[in-house]
């Protein structure tokens, strides 16, 4: 072979070598872009987790059945733009039926117009979901909690609490969801109105249950002899008055059906220092639930400028209502709680919610609540704040309390009765109280939830530490919507640096005249050097 093959076989060598290792780079390069594209993790390094999803939100994603488009109406400069679109962005790699646009009304000034006309917006700080037509807004106001005590010093409000999830996972949910759980507020009892927006209303409750997609209604009992068919979820809130035997035994018939029934019973103290009943006490002893006589005090857990009848609460128990606010050990506050215990009952299963320290008690004693003392005739502690209740429907039990309701209601002489709105027995009620046409009246196991206190519900109280995740999850779980239980507001972080002026302006020459000044030097040097 000559010298001239011989080199020309080594350049075909060479040439072939260098030809595989570029194919072969190239293939790799495409298989790895592959498993990233397909196999990837996402981590979240900052301390409250803020951009993890909870297991919550992530069995709504699962279980979705259709395709949602997410379009973020933002711009880079609102400080929510870059959490919102993070978290939106965990939303689109968890589920492939989610798809996420952020239209910049500043950059696109021409097309965020007609977006506005389309998705039917009348602001440009908001995110739309649309499932083929049916859309749910949610409002940047309602993505965060502030801190608006700073202001009368001339500070900006402080974002305390960043509820993207909890939003987002709600709109999800309600596009996902055929109907709304059908929750009626009782009335004609003093009971906390859902559509009062002083502080001793409930109108804030309202909003946020409607964001997790209940359809909440007023509902007047007295005269009534049935819960009205399709609800889901009967609430007292508050009652000043007691109630009726007869609508003790619609409320009976209710969960021996497999209802669901919500209590907020208050101690509503009298000038005596009394406490008058409920006229429920009787009910939620067959379901072995104590409502006491009392007023729960609990000094070890005082709060500032707060009297001694306010309970911190930071004891839970292990239920779903409860565990996600054990877990990111949030309290809870009740201004006026009474206690709620548990006496036992065959056949249903109970736990205790929440509770005082060791150090609580129910103090007996009302008529002088200047001087409170622990003493025999007082509940010692720790005293239990709120109960949760399941067992197996009775029909039986429900058919023997509607016959009782009836009779009740029928009057001595058997003649017709005029229920609340005037019309007689049998009518059907008011229009919007309703369900639509075909819905069953609830069946197979039955859910009560009780606690000590309405207040923390409240307009006044809601917005505090862990109250409105409370209210929110013992909803959730009673209408059996576990998926939204457990989603609080998370603390955004806080990461600030403060120099003073002599740091600052040695930052500044390190930075500006240091740096920039090693790198010229060391230029200089070299090119010195390759000159010799």
């Amino acid at each position: 072979m000559s010298a001239r093959d011989a080199s020309a076989r080594r350049s075909w060598i060479q040439s072939s070598t260098l030809g595989a290792a570029a194919v072969l780079g190239l293939a790799l390069l495409v298989i790895v872009n592959y498993f990233g594209w397909k196999y990837f993790a996402r981590f979240d390094w900052t301390p409250s987790r803020i951009y993890t999803l909870s297991e919550k939100s992530e069995q709504v994603l699962d279980s979705l059945d259709q395709e949602i488009e997410v379009v973020v109406f933002m711009t880079p400069a609102d400080e929510l733009y870059e959490p919102v679109r993070e978290l939106l962005t965990r939303y689109e790699a968890a589920s492939s039926r989610i798809s996420v646009r952020t239209v910049d009304p500043d950059r696109n000034p021409a097309a965020a117009p007609s977006l506005v006309d389309e998705y039917q917006v009348s602001s440009l700080n908001v995110v739309v979901f649309d499932a083929g037509g049916d859309r749910r807004l949610v409002e940047t106001a309602d993505l965060a909690d502030y801190d608006y005590s700073g202001m009368q010093f001339g500070q900006a409000p402080r974002m305390t609490g960043f509820k993207g999830e909890q939003a987002f996972t709600g709109a999800i949910l309600e596009l996902a969801e055929s109907r709304k759980p059908a929750v009626r507020f009782t009335t004609g009892h003093g009971e906390t109105p859902i559509d009062d927006f002083s502080e001793r209303g409930m109108s804030q409750a309202r909003e946020l249950l409607g964001q997790d997609n209940f359809e909440l209604s007023s509902w007047a009992s007295l005269g009534q002899d049935r819960v009205p068919e399709g609800t889901d979820l009967v609430v007292i809130a508050g009652p000043r008055v007691p109630f009726v035997a007869p609508e003790a035994e619609i409320l009976r018939d209710y969960l021996a059906a497999g209802g669901r029934l919500l209590l907020l019973i208050d101690p509503p103290l009298t000038r005596s220092g009394e406490i008058p009943p409920s006229g429920l006490e009787g009910l939620l002893e067959e379901y072995g639930v104590d409502l006491g006589a009392n007023l729960v005090i609990d000094p070890a857990n005082p709060l500032p400028f707060y009297g001694a009848e306010t309970i911190f609460v930071d004891a839970f128990g292990d239920h779903p209502i409860t565990r996600s606010l054990d877990q990111a050990q949030i309290p809870v506050i009740l201004p006026v709680a009474r206690s709620v215990g548990l006496s036992g009952s065959e056949g249903v299963e109970a736990v205790v919610l929440l509770e005082t320290t060791d150090e609580g008690w129910g103090e007996t004693s009302l008529a002088d609540l200047g001087a409170v003392d622990l003493d025999d005739a007082d509940l010692p502690g720790p005293v239990p704040l709120g109960v949760a209740v399941t067992g197996a429907s009775r029909p039986e039990a429900a058919g023997e309390a509607g016959e009782a309701a009836e009779e009740t209601l029928a009057g001595d002489d058997g003649g017709e009765t005029e229920t609340s709105e005037g019309g007689p027995e049998g009518e059907e009620p008011p229009a919007g109280e309703e369900p639509p046409a075909g819905e069953e009246p609830p069946a197979g196991e039955f859910r009560l939830v009780v606690f000590g206190d309405s207040d923390f519900a409240t307009n006044g109280q809601l917005m505090n530490v862990g109250n409105a995740p409370l209210l929110a999850n013992a909803l959730n779980w009673l209408v059996e919507r576990e998926t939204l239980v457990g989603i609080p507001p998370k603390e955004p972080e806080q990461t600030q640096l403060t120099l003073s002026g002599s740091e600052l302006r040695n930052l500044v020459l390190f930075v500006l005249v240091l740096l920039p000044g090693l790198a010229i030097a060391s230029g200089v040097a070299i090119y010195l050097r390759r000159r010799r």
